[in-house]
């Protein structure tokens, strides 16, 4: 039997479809960063809302056949996630694989008792936790011999923090302040006792005070007047009770305000990793986007150039002032060390991301990112800001795509600026300046383009109202060929052709060199 039990072991082991369902099946179920897990959320959410909404309407109305139906729909479907739970809850194989190996490593007889025991010990701890027991409370009232237990049904609404991550988070805040909120408990309870003790033994003898009879009374009373409800329907009447009533409003104020203090801590703590969450959420639902790494001067010019041409973007630095100015200028920022492997890979690097922008103004910092980068994703494009121009080779070496030589571009347009005034001008109210209608923009050549492999000179840009300035040909690193009008250019692949005009002239332009029926 053992024999069999670890070759099944092994089997599932090798399983790629067991593997890939098994992985979907935690994803759809626990893996907040999952896209899919969203819509599984909000049906689950729906479903838990309008069984309660049923057991409500069911309180004053007849029984619907409609609506016993739906309520055994739902309770499959909760009955499924239970058991999904149950079963990604641990690996059983895995188990029983790595303690069978342990002991051939041993050269000791294998007992598979000790790794059933294991298994158990797994799955009894997950059906004592709290969320598997309020997942059974759910399931349980509806089979027919325990249908007096319908009303444990409200338990489905405790389902709803499985599904709601904000308030999962809400309540990670009682989890960390335990010790603080443990403390409170025991101050609750002793100056509840203390009071309940004093007007019983002077309000609770009979005769003295009608609506106390019972310790219970006093009890009653005692939490009701410090928690500031106060009903009124039981109140002291000898001179003693009404001082202890005193001392107890006194200590209730000292009990609220320790325990909200208690609270607010605790949620400011929490909410920076609420809002990454948010961010990381954000984040996984982009396409096509650039990683901005630094937000100084240089980084802020560049993120309203991205945002001017509705690229998308998500910031991350390391200095709090730096993610909040950000955030103030409503960008997507994260306060993270942009030199970590893993906050790179968190944002999307491998997902989304098609850019890494290293734009900080230390060299150490930013070769730290582009090396990260590098090492998690060899296609992607990066582009680093270089202070030192000596440091030029070692981010070359570092894997970068593109280095920008700040002191050394910061002294070419100044030297420009000074030799040829009015043309510098010029260039800069076209390239900076929004109002402007001119601008300077790309042409990719594509595979169904109309102009592939002819010769450049068949478009007639003036046509367009258009001057091309030059062609970047990719295929020969980059190079750029300065008005290839004059030398007969032949149109290449991924070509792209650098123009300058009205928007909606280039935008014609792009649209006929892919139109079957344009003529060249």
């Amino acid at each position: 039997m053992t024999k069999y039990i670890i070759a099944l072991a092994y089997r599932l082991e090798t399983s790629i479809k067991y593997k890939n369902f098994k992985e979907f099946t935690y994803n759809i179920l626990e893996n907040n960063a999952y896209s899919k897990k969203k819509y599984f959320d909000t049906s689950m959410i729906f479903l838990v809302l309008s069984t309660i909404g049923i057991l409500i309407f069911e309180v004053n109305h007849k029984n619907l056949r409609i609506l016993n139906d739906y309520e055994l729909f739902a309770v499959i479907i909760f009955s499924i996630e239970y058991l999904g739970r149950f079963w990604i809850s641990s690996d059983i194989h895995k188990i029983i694989l790595d303690d069978y190996e342990k002991y051939q490593l041993l050269n000791k007889k294998y007992k598979i008792s000790k790794s059933i025991k294991k298994i158990i010990s797994n799955k009894i701890n997950f059906v004592l936790s709290p969320m598997a027991i309020v997942d059974l409370l759910a399931i349980l009232p509806y089979y027919r011999p325990l249908r007096l237990l319908r009303i444990l049904l409200i338990f489905r609404l405790f389902k709803i923090l499985r599904y709601a991550n904000s308030l999962k988070e809400f309540l990670q805040v009682f989890k960390e302040r335990k010790f603080e909120l443990f403390t409170l408990g025991l101050l609750y309870i002793t100056v509840v006792f203390f009071s309940s003790t004093v007007i019983f033994l002077y309000e609770g003898p009979e005769g003295v005070n009608p609506n106390i009879v019972d310790f219970f009374d006093a009890v009653y009373w005692s939490i009701i007047t410090i928690s500031t409800v106060g009903y009124g329907d039981v109140t002291p009447i000898t001179v003693e009770g009404k001082l202890v009533t005193l001392v107890l409003i006194v200590s209730s104020f000292l009990v609220i305000a320790f325990g909200t203090s208690i609270i607010t801590t605790g949620l400011s703590d929490r909410m920076e990793i609420i809002k990454e969450n948010r961010v990381q959420s954000e984040t996984s639902k982009m396409k096509d986007f650039v990683i901005v790494c630094g937000f100084g001067m240089m980084a802020r010019y560049f993120c309203e150039e991205l945002l001017s041409i509705g690229k998308k973007f998500i910031i991350i630095d390391n200095n709090k002032e730096a993610v909040n100015s950000a955030k103030n200028l409503n960008y997507l920022a994260i306060q993270l060390d942009a030199t970590n492997m893993q906050t790179l890979e968190m944002m999307g690097i491998n997902k989304g991301a098609n850019s890494v922008v290293a734009l900080t103004n230390n060299d150490a910092v930013n070769l730290s990112i582009v090396l990260s980068a590098r090492a998690l994703n060899e296609n992607i494009k990066i582009i680093s800001r270089v202070n030192n121009s000596n440091s030029k080779k070692k981010f070359e070496i570092a894997g970068v795509n593109e280095s920008i030589l700040f002191n050394d571009v910061t002294a070419f347009v100044a030297s420009e600026y000074l030799g040829q005034p009015v043309a510098f001008e010029a260039i800069d109210g076209i390239l900076l300046n929004k109002d402007f209608k001119v601008v300077i923009d790309e042409v990719e050549i594509l595979n169904n383009s109309r102009i592939l492999g002819k010769n450049i000179n068949l478009v007639d840009f003036r046509n367009y109202n258009l001057t091309l300035l030059g062609i970047v040909n990719l295929k020969n690193m980059n190079d750029f060929i300065f008005n290839p009008t004059n030398i007969d250019y032949i149109v290449q692949k991924d070509d792209i052709l650098i123009i300058i005009g009205f928007k909606t002239s280039i935008s014609q332009l792009k649209s006929d060199l892919i139109n079957l029926d344009f003529r060249i």
